[in-house]
């Protein structure tokens, strides 16, 4: 999500002088989500989507690149690399032949996000903020499941699948010398959808939980350059870094 306080924290850039009309930033994110919690409301005979895998992660590498307008407007995107992963719910029933079981492979990937963020309220170095953002990640030919059974003893034809999410947040951060702190909620949407495949349909999941809250802490290293550390929980359980420099 990053600091709420962004469009305001940098005062000054490399190129422009203190309090600019306009500001451009860039910087690099290391975001590793752990846990998103998937379910699918569909069922097929002898094959229940949420009894494949337990929990889905993403880890991306991303580069980011923001213009800020007189210090409360923030339009931002980022561009890079995904890779997926996928963990079992549980060890598959060996006395029941039509188990279904899944390979899952995947490497770093195209994926991308855009959206906005304003400044609301804003008392001396505390912020009030509130932003939406786009993320995707398309299909490619490097992320698949496999799904096959036991009874069949070969995989079936490899089945790609795509994952796009939008989400809404607010968030509160105020300045105490160089430490920003921040702490927020937002509203999640995410789907993935895996294509049909010669034994099973299309299934299409979503995110079980759409609350969630973050928190995190910047530090102003000069008046040019801050990174930033936070903490995401209860619809998904991620944690990223990124460092901005200002323009």
């Amino acid at each position: 999500m990053g600091n709420p306080g962004s469009p305001g924290i940098m005062n000054a850039g490399f190129f422009t002088n203190r309090n600019p009309f306009i500001k451009i930033t860039s910087g690099y994110i290391a975001d590793y989500t752990s846990n998103k919690r998937y379910v699918a409301n569909q069922n097929q005979p002898n094959f229940d989507p949420n009894d494949t895998f337990k929990e889905f992660g993403l880890h991306s590498q991303l580069a980011s690149l923001s213009v800020i307008l007189l210090e409360r407007l923030e339009i931002f995107g980022t561009l890079g690399g995904t890779k997926e992963r996928a963990k079992w719910h549980g060890q598959p029933m060996s006395d029941n032949p039509l188990t279904i079981y899944f390979d899952f492979k995947s490497s770093h990937s195209f994926s991308w996000s855009a959206g906005a963020r304003v400044i609301l309220i804003q008392w001396g170095q505390t912020f009030l903020s509130t932003d939406f953002s786009f993320f995707e990640v398309p299909e490619t030919s490097k992320s698949y499941f496999q799904f096959f059974q036991k009874i069949a003893g070969a995989p079936m034809e490899k089945q790609y699948f795509n994952m796009n999410e939008w989400q809404i947040n607010g968030g509160l951060a105020s300045r105490f010398w160089f430490l920003i702190p921040y702490v927020g909620v937002n509203y999640l949407r995410s789907r993935m959808h895996i294509q049909h495949g010669p034994a099973t349909e299309a299934v299409n999941y979503h995110n079980k939980e759409h609350i969630g809250y973050f928190f995190g802490l910047s530090l102003s290293l000069g008046p040019k350059l801050f990174v930033n550390f936070e903490r995401r929980i209860r619809n998904e359980f991620a944690y990223s870094f990124a460092t901005t420099a200002v323009f």
